[in-house]
C-alpha cells in the first residue's frame, strides 16, 4: 500500500491529473470545432436563402408556405419557407424538436410581418451526437491508458530514489564511508553532497568522542596512579604519624583533581543537553547582569576587583540561555582563576556595527601560554592551575551551537588576556 505522502502516489496523481486535463481540453476543442462548423454552415445556408427571398421582386402573402431546394446541389436539402403575420423586428434562429426530427428555424423581418425558413437538421444532429459518444468512449479508454502510463512513469521517476535509499541502507556504524553513486541523476547530486557532508561530520564527531574518552582515561589515570603509589610506598614499612598524614593529604589532593575532572564531564553532559533545549525570547542583559553580580561577590571574597559595564540596558532575542551563561561563566572563571589579588577583572557588552552583539572579559592575569598549539582543544591547561582543561573547549562548543564565535588573545600590554564572544543579531532584534 502506498502511504498518504508517497512520492509515487504524488507523481501518479499529478501526471494523471495533467493528462486528463489535457485530454479534456482537446476533447472540448474537437467537439466545439464540429459543433460550430456544422451549425455555422446551417446558419449561413439559411441566411443566404433568406437574402435571395428578400431580393426577389415577388411579393408574398401572409400565411403563404412554399418549399425551395437548398444551395448545395450535392445535398438533398429542402427548405420550408413560411410567411408570417406577426411582426419580426430582428433576425434570430431557433432549434426545435418535432417527433423524431430536429429542425432549425431562421426568422427574418419582411414587410409588416416576417419570414420563417426551416431546415431539417436531424442527420446533422445525430452526427454530432455520434461524435460526442465517440469522444466519450475514446476518453474512457484514454483514462485507463493515462493511469497505466502515469503509474509506469512514476515508477521510473521513483527508481533513483529507491536506489539511493538502498545505498543509504548499506551504511554501517563501523563503516561511515562517503557515498559515490555516479549513476544517480544530476538532480540528486545536492542531496548526495548534503548526506556526505553529514556523514563526514558524524565521522569527525565519533573521532572526537574516541579521542575525548582516551583523554578522560588518561586524566583520571594520573591522579589514581599517584594516590596508589603514595599509599603503597607509605605501607612498605611502619612510619611516623606525620608521614601518614602527609600521604593522606596527597591522596585527598588527587581525589580533588579527579572530582574536578568529573565535574567538568558533568558540565559537558549538561551542555550537550542544553543544546537540545528550546530557544526562548528573553532579555539577555538580565542574564548577564545576574552572572555579573554573582561573580562580583566571588571576586570580593578572593580580594580581587570586579567591574562591569553592560549595554544596552535591554536586548530581547531568541536564544538558549543555558549555553550563553556557560560561555560567560567560563570566561569569568578563567579570569578569576588567573588574576592575582588586588588586580581587576572587567566585563563589558555592547552592540557593534553590522548588528553584532559583543561580550568581552578583560583580566590582569598571566595571559595566554604561547606554547599551546590549540587552546580550545580538550585537556589543554595553562600554567599549574587546577582543572581538567575543558573550559574553553565547552565554551567554543556552546558558541557554535548558538551560531556565534569566541576568541581569546593577550592584551597589547601583555598584562592579561581578553576573551570575546560575538553573536550576529537579526534585524528585528536590534
Amino acid at each position: 500500500m502506498l502511504s498518504k505522502r508517497s512520492i509515487r502516489q504524488d507523481y501518479t496523481k499529478q501526471i494523471t491529473i495533467s493528462l486528463i486535463a489535457l485530454v479534456a481540453i482537446f476533447s472540448v476543442i474537437f467537439y466545439a470545432y464540429f459543433y460550430y462548423s456544422i451549425y455555422g454552415n446551417i446558419k449561413a445556408t439559411l441566411h443566404k436563402e433568406a437574402q435571395k427571398i428578400l431580393e426577389n421582386p415577388i411579393s408574398y402573402l401572409a400565411g403563404q408556405v412554399f418549399y425551395i431546394q437548398g444551395i448545395n446541389p450535392m445535398k438533398n436539402e429542402t427548405l420550408k419557407v413560411s410567411i408570417l403575420e406577426q411582426k419580426i423586428t430582428q433576425s434570430y434562429t431557433q432549434k426545435e424538436n418535432q417527433a423524431s426530427s430536429v429542425y432549425y428555424h431562421l426568422f427574418v423581418p419582411y414587410d409588416e410581418g416576417g419570414i420563417q425558413i426551416s431546415l431539417d437538421i436531424t442527420q446533422s444532429d445525430e452526427f454530432l451526437e455520434m461524435v460526442l459518444r465517440g469522444i466519450c468512449l475514446v476518453d474512457f479508454f484514454a483514462l485507463i491508458v493515462i493511469w497505466l502510463f502515469a503509474l509506469t512513469f512514476s515508477n521510473i521517476l521513483y527508481k533513483p530514489i529507491w536506489k539511493f535509499s538502498q545505498s543509504l541502507l548499506k551504511i554501517k556504524e563501523q563503516d561511515l564511508e562517503l557515498l559515490e553513486d555516479k549513476e544517480l541523476p544530476y538532480e540528486f547530486q545536492p542531496l548526495l553532497s548534503a548526506i556526505n557532508d553529514l556523514l563526514q561530520r558524524v565521522k569527525n564527531h565519533l573521532l572526537y568522542q574516541k579521542q575525548f574518552f582516551i583523554g578522560i582515561a588518561h586524566e583520571l589515570k594520573t591522579p589514581l596512579a599517584v594516590a596508589k603509589t603514595k599509599s603503597e610506598v607509605t605501607l612498605i614499612k611502619e612510619r611516623e604519624k606525620g608521614i601518614y598524614i602527609e600521604a593522606l593529604r596527597e591522596n585527598i589532593k588527587s581525589i580533588d583533581e579527579m572530582n574536578a575532572i568529573i565535574k567538568t564531564l558533568l558540565d559537558l553532559g549538561r551542555q550537550e543537553s542544553a543544546q537540545f533545549e528550546k530557544s526562548i525570547h528573553t532579555n539577555i542583559m538580565k542574564i548577564l547582569g545576574e552572572v555579573a553580580e554573582n561573580f562580583k561577590i566571588l571576586a570580593k571574597k578572593e580580594q580581587k576587583n570586579f567591574i562591569y559595564k553592560l549595554e544596552p540596558k535591554e536586548l530581547l532575542i531568541h536564544i538558549k540561555p543555558t549555553l550563553l551563561t556557560q560561555i560567560i561563566q567560563n570566561f569569568l572563571q578563567n579570569a578569576l582563576k588567573f588574576t592575582p589579588q588586588d588586580k581587576t577583572i572587567m566585563l563589558e557588552s555592547k552592540i557593534l556595527k553590522d548588528n553584532i552583539f559583543q561580550v568581552v572579559v578583560i583580566d590582569e592575569g598571566c595571559g595566554i601560554d604561547s606554547d599551546l598549539e590549540d587552546i580550545y582543544a580538550p585537556f589543554r591547561r595553562a600554567g599549574n592551575k587546577s582543572g581538567a582543561g575543558l573550559g574553553l573547549f565547552l565554551a567554543k562548543n556552546a558558541a557554535n551551537a548558538l551560531g556565534g564565535k569566541i576568541s581569546l588573545k593577550n592584551r597589547l600590554d601583555n598584562k592579561g588576556s581578553i576573551a570575546t564572544f560575538e553573536l550576529k543579531l537579526n534585524r528585528e532584534e536590534q
